[in-house]
């Protein structure tokens, strides 16, 4: 069998008829109208908006921007309102209240009124402030960590996409390799029963014994099994394939790719080497960390350094709300310098000291592993490519063989066993040679996702050429 590469372009690419599409698969099949088919392109940009995963990474991204906000937002001043309402008659209640109220008078210094005075109200109406000046860098440190993890989030987003892009290339080839397999099948099972057919008025004509008939119905009933299996497993892929694009199980939309044949791969393995060094979204994530970690044990370290600050609070207070009040304030400053508080800050400077470390360590870990993973795939992309080209030279000799076998057979030259295991090695040339293609398509997307440069623009994705 033979498969040039191809890629089918929609009739239209604009958004409209891109979503009037996707209205259209919810409809009755008897009133939607035939559905425009689907390109890599539009599946991929498909995902990337709806898939609900995906948009779990850019909510992280969204909290970190925001614990960014929380950090910048300490070096403001701090204003808090607040409003009470008392009553008692506790002795220094009472008295405090009332000079408070400045409602005070000489007739309350009588004892019997200082030992059991009235009962009294007090509203209350408060404006208190705070203002950090100082802390030993240790809000420095948190923001410069917190701007860090912002760009890691970043990065981790983009490798989130460039994750979700490889698993659609993965689902969206798999669906076109069954599909050609099941092409396949039907075919072989047509054949078989025009076999049975043809064996079935030879066996009436004396011209063929019987267990010639009955081998030719058992492969018949194994084309059967084998066009039943494909079946249910291009069902499930296409499933698959929608819900990494975040659309219904239900949705089963038609394909416009075929499978492309191999190309050349142009860069070394040291080129693509130094580029996944260099762009590898999550290896730049991870660095990203290693940074914010050590930043946090300088704010730990930081925390045993003095602070200093500033703080003030004015209050109303009346009787009735409304009525006559007293109108207070305090200000001043505090310097803050921990003596002693059991061990906490040590150990949090050892914590935050562990996790420096551990960053470290697992940036080392993923470098190497993103230099594995590039030359593993690198070596993927190449064994496809071969195993295709010898798949594809296997698939046509395997053709050609059953023609001259079947040719055979019709004259009484062989036997139906011969006939059979052709038509058997036919069929598992053409699902080995759409195997290879599948597996160098989705080696190719590996590769560029393993180097950090895959993305929707990708000649992976759009087909208009090799990496």
């Amino acid at each position: 069998m033979r498969l040039e590469r191809r890629r089918i372009q929609p009739v239209a690419v604009n958004s409209v008829v891109f979503l009037a599409f996707l209205t259209a698969l919810q409809l009755p099949a008897q009133e939607a109208a035939k559905p425009l088919p689907l390109t890599l392109e539009q599946a991929v940009d498909t995902a990337l908006e709806q898939n609900p995963m995906f948009r779990t990474s850019l909510d992280e991204a969204q909290a970190a921007r925001a614990r960014l906000k929380e950090e910048q937002a300490t070096w403001f001043p701090r204003f808090d309102f607040r409003q009470d309402f008392t009553r008692g008659n506790d002795p220094v209640y009472v008295f405090g209240t009332e000079l408070r109220q400045r409602q005070f008078t000489a007739e309350d210094f009588a004892l019997n009124q200082l030992n059991a005075p009235t009962p009294i109200d007090n509203f209350q109406t408060r404006l208190d402030a705070q203002w950090r000046l100082f802390d030993s860098g240790q809000t420095s440190f948190h923001q410069r960590s917190a701007k860090k993890l912002v760009t890691a989030a970043d990065f981790q987003t983009e490798q989130a996409r460039q994750d979700l892009i490889l698993e659609v290339v993965r689902s969206y080839d798999a669906v076109l390799v069954l599909q050609e397999n099941l092409r396949a099948a039907d075919q072989a099972v047509k054949t078989a029963e025009a076999s049975v057919q043809r064996m079935e008025t030879m066996q009436q004509a004396g011209m063929i014994v019987d267990s010639d008939l009955l081998s030719a119905k058992v492969f018949l009933a194994q084309m059967k099994d084998r066009q039943i299996r494909t079946q249910i497993d291009l069902a499930a892929a296409g499933m698959e394939l929608a819900r990494q694009m975040g659309l219904s199980l239900d949705a089963s939309p038609a394909l416009a790719g075929t499978l492309a044949a191999p190309g050349p791969t142009p860069k070394t393995i040291q080129d693509w080497t130094q580029t996944a060094l260099e762009q590898r979204p999550a290896l730049r994530a991870a660095e990203l960390q290693e940074a914010a970690m050590d930043q946090e044990r300088k704010a730990a370290k930081a925390d045993f350094g003095p602070k200093l600050g500033l703080f003030g609070s004015t209050e109303r207070d009346a009787m009735a709300w409304g009525g006559p009040s007293g109108t207070n304030w305090t200000a001043g400053a505090r310097l803050e310098i921990n003596l002693f508080a059991g061990g906490a800050e040590k150990a949090r400077l050892a914590e935050a000291a562990a996790n420096a470390h551990k960053a470290k360590d697992g940036v080392e870990w993923l470098r190497s592993g993103v230099q594995m993973e590039v030359r593993k795939a690198y070596l993927d992309v190449n064994a496809a490519a071969q195993r295709a080209a010898a798949s594809r030279a296997s698939s046509e000799q395997a053709q050609e063989s059953l023609r001259i076998v079947q040719n055979r057979y019709d004259s009484g030259l062989t036997t139906v066993t011969e006939l059979l295991r052709a038509q058997t090695a036919q069929l598992d040339a053409t699902t080995g040679y759409l195997s290879a293609l599948q597996d160098w398509q989705v080696a190719r997307a590996q590769l560029e996702r393993a180097a950090g440069v895959l993305t929707p623009a990708s000649t992976v994705i759009t087909g208009a050429g090799n990496p």
